[in-house]
């Protein structure tokens, strides 16, 4: 806020000429008058009388005028009274504050009661100072509201202040810029205007601003000049105001509309180069005014709820200018839906700058203060102005890449189990012999179960499929190793035992394979057990993937624990490969040996490559990662290992043959 300015005004002053307003007073005062002397029933035998006088609006006018009514005709002497007859009953006036507190001050120590029908100052509500003083306006506090609220309506928040050079003008503009700031509305300046205490006003059009003032004024961004303190009214026709200013008026004949009281904010001016623009508010108790040369566009009522109190009919409101709009009042433009007010260089805080919301942020309101997150299933649109549901998105089966996977899943299922059905049916050939059968068929079941267990990973995720997808896969896929780990024993067991007298031919035997088997499974089902136990897979919604949906997936729980389990396969195949390539070499009739290098080599290959992919992709994705990779490292074991036999099995049967083994191992 800028320091308060002075407009000085010419110093010859005189006392006010003969306005219609003042002129109405009177006429009304002596009209009442006249009425209860007239009536005998309302005051029987009495007769009222009166002094008249005029205060100029001058404080020492006023203080003049009243010793001399209290002392007599001739001298003013307090304390003593100097008329003969009559008895003095009170005082109604002042019409300004300023005049009003003195008299009141005075009166107080006399004990005469006084009606001010004008005076609003906040100060004169103390009765325990002016016990004697009645008022039949409202106080400033009333005005202040009516036009805080008037100003909202119409979103005018920075606004000028234009006020008389008198302690009146001074509280009054003090208290305003207070409740203005505290509603937040900002005052871009205050200018005070010394009024000297007489002047003509029939040729107010001598008094000027001076060239600093006017430059202050014409400079100013506010749209909207608030008028008040005492002579508000005179104020504003002491301003030399042009005749392309007054064309701004509905009626530039007509006097500009004040409100209820005589003083306090009387006027509101819309000054893009000082045009002016005048609202007509009368109150409810108003009414039987005689203001028929005034519009009527609304009321205020401070007794009615707070949201009820203004009434503003728009529509009977014409405004002139090229728009015919509400003209605008404001420091900074509006921030629009989908940005935020953020501060500036500036103090005020009426002066903003408009920022984008940050993502995930929205704003739905005009000059939003802070932006609104969107909830965690929602996303901001481009706008920033609402927030939209995001889609969900998982591996479901109607998807193209589901229904691939589902079909290769099937497909090797099926494969497996024609498989097995080729070996339990030619169980009893050489060639199923030679390759521990038991092993083979625990393999192929295990083998077929890590396909069909691919069926877990697809579909919108709960809570049981996400603990029981990983478990049974670990736990298949461990079966399915450690039988080939098994096998791979099993083999140099059997190479060993055909030296005679050999250690290893104790072992040899289904008890063995089976309690490898068992013994390997079991570790990585104690493993899944403290998984779950610990911290178990659960459904979560990744909302910071993608910013327009929401990833449906499996938390795994214990990444320590996922990775554990991947971990000890690894472990298996490791070792699995290890023992099949020391026996690589052996006799052909052993040769299954070369066949788990091979399928071990693809396993190990599969999960060493699928690691870090899994981690680089996202979403649905990873699902098929890990899905690609558990059927890739499947059907590697299932085609190295069985792939070979079937060959010979179903095209070649007569290398199914022991003479025919015996004399290769011969050869």
């Amino acid at each position: 806020m800028e320091d308060l300015q002075v407009l000085k005004f010419d110093k010859r002053m005189f006392c006010f000429g003969s306005l219609a307003a003042s002129y109405r007073y009177v006429l009304d005062f002596h009209f009442a008058i006249e009425e209860v002397n007239n009536d005998p029933e309302i005051l029987p035998n009495v007769t009222l009388g009166y002094l008249l006088y005029d205060s100029c609006s001058n404080e020492n006018k006023a203080v003049k005028s009243v010793l001399q009514i209290v002392s007599g005709p001739l001298k003013t002497i307090p304390n003593y009274s100097c008329w003969g007859h009559g008895q003095l009953a009170g005082f109604i006036g002042d019409m300004f504050s300023v005049t009003t507190i003195p008299v009141a001050q005075i009166l107080s120590i006399y004990g005469y009661s006084q009606i001010s029908y004008g005076a609003t100052d906040t100060v004169l509500s103390n009765r325990a100072v002016y016990p004697y003083l009645l008022r039949t306006s409202h106080n400033d506090n009333i005005y202040f509201s009516a036009v805080t609220k008037l100003l909202t309506f119409f979103s005018w928040s920075w606004v000028g202040i234009l006020t008389s050079g008198d302690d009146s003008g001074h509280k009054e503009s003090k208290m305003l810029s207070s409740i203005l700031q505290h509603q937040g509305i900002c005052v871009e300046f205050i200018v005070k205007v010394i009024l000297i205490n007489h002047f003509h006003v029939d040729n107010p059009s001598r008094y000027t601003i001076n060239e600093k003032n006017k430059e202050i004024i014409s400079k100013s961004t506010a749209s909207v000049i608030i008028v008040c303190g005492t002579f508000s009214f005179y104020i504003t026709r002491a301003l030399e105001i042009p005749d392309a200013v007054l064309d701004h008026f509905q009626d530039q004949q007509k006097q500009p509309q004040k409100s209820e009281g005589d003083e306090g904010i009387h006027t509101l001016r819309s000054v893009p180069n000082v045009k002016i623009l005048w609202v007509a508010l009368l109150s409810e108790d108003s009414t039987n005014r005689h203001w028929d040369s005034y519009r009527y566009v609304g009321s205020f009522s401070p007794w009615a709820p707070p949201d009820e109190q203004l009434f503003i009919n728009v529509t009977a409101i014409t405004w002139k200018n090229d728009s015919k709009r509400v003209p605008r009042s404001q420091c900074s433009e509006n921030c629009p839906p989908g940005k935020r007010k953020t501060k500036n260089d500036m103090l005020q805080i009426c002066c903003y700058d408009c920022v984008q919301c940050s993502e995930g942020e929205i704003s739905n309101i005009t000059d939003n203060p802070s932006c609104i997150k969107c909830l965690a299933i929602e996303y901001a649109n481009d706008k920033k102005d609402h927030c939209i549901i995001r889609q969900e998105e998982y591996l479901a089966y109607s998807d193209t890449l589901a229904i691939v996977l589902s079909c290769v899943s099937v497909l090797l299922t099926i494969t497996s189990v024609l498989i097995l059905i080729i070996f339990m049916f030619y169980r009893d050939t050489p060639i199923i012999k030679a390759n521990n059968k038991n092993l083979s068929f625990i393999l192929l079941v295990s083998l077929s179960l890590c396909f069909l267990c691919v069926f877990l990973f697809i579909g919108r995720p709960a809570d049981t499929t996400c603990m029981f997808r990983q478990i049974v896969f670990g736990i298949t896929f461990s079966i399915s190793v450690s039988s080939v780990l098994a096998k791979t024993v099993m083999v140099c067991i059997a190479f060993n035992v055909s030296r005679p007298g050999s250690f290893w031919r104790k072992l040899i035997g289904v008890q063995l394979s089976n309690s490898i088997v068992l013994l390997a499974s079991f570790v990585e089902v104690i493993i899944s057990i403290a998984w779950l136990t610990l911290s178990p897979p659960y459904q979560d919604m990744g909302t910071q993937t993608y910013q327009k949906k929401i990833v449906i997936e499996c938390n795994e729980g214990s990444t320590v624990a996922f990775y554990t389990v991947l971990g000890y396969l690894g472990f298996l195949a490791f070792v699995s490969f290890t023992v099949a390539y020391i026996a690589r070499n052996l006799p052909d009739q052993f040769n299954e040996a070369r066949y788990i290098v091979f399928s071990m080599l693809v396993f190990c290959s599969v999960w060493i490559a699928m690691v870090p992919t899994y981690l680089s992709t996202k979403g649905k994705n990873m699902v098929a990662v890990e899905i690609f990779s558990i059927l890739t490292s499947s059907a590697g074991l299932l085609g190295c290992i069985f792939f070979p036999k079937c060959y010979i099995i179903m095209i070649t049967p007569h290398m199914n043959r022991k003479s025919h083994i015996s004399r290769k191992a011969i050869t």
